[in-house]
């Protein structure tokens, strides 16, 4: 098994700023926008967006972001948005499940390097399609690189539809 990376010998910097609210990456981000640059915007829930991200080497590699405030941990949410933040991620991993069939999905609630309250959702795929088998996915494989911006499009079409359901707007549109 491959050692882990050597972890860095101090928090990023700004990185108790940040976790403070002042001047949060991603709090700075247009929330009402459908593409972030990083990300498509795949649905719109009451404490949080989720988005079809766009780096990394790993295809349906997806973000839940709580959106409605700076929030640096989940225990700094309410109940109810802690219960609207989880519902949120599950609405988006059912949509990864039923379209990528992965054979596992990973939910990473890191935060290291931005302190603000967000979700990566990774679907696993069987020995030869993961680069990291039976194992974690060192970071650099979802943070590397950039998805197929043809194939991106697409899927976050048949995600948008799965996750918003028949009758309700998709995010957009």
């Amino acid at each position: 098994m491959p050692l882990p990376p050597t972890p860095s010998a101090s928090w990023p910097d700004d990185f108790l700023a940040h976790r403070a609210g002042h001047d949060c990456p991603m709090c700075g981000n247009d929330w009402t926008a459908d593409d972030i640059g990083w990300g498509i915007l795949l649905h719109r829930g009451e404490v949080s967006q989720s988005y079809l991200w766009r780096s990394g080497q790993v295809r349906g590699y997806s973000i839940t972001i709580v959106t409605a405030r700076h929030v640096a941990e989940p225990t700094e949410l309410t109940g109810d948005e802690a219960a609207a933040f989880w519902r949120d991620t599950l609405v988006l991993g059912r949509a990864l499940e039923a379209h990528y069939q992965p054979l596992k999905m990973n939910y990473l609630l890191l935060g290291n390097a931005i302190p603000h309250a967000h979700q990566h959702v990774v679907p696993r795929r069987e020995a030869g399609a993961d680069p990291a088998p039976g194992g974690p996915l060192p970071f650099d494989v979802l943070d590397f690189g950039r998805q197929d911006e043809d194939q991106l499009q697409s899927d976050a079409r048949a995600l948008r539809r799965l996750m918003n359901g028949p009758g309700r707007p998709e995010a957009g549109r």
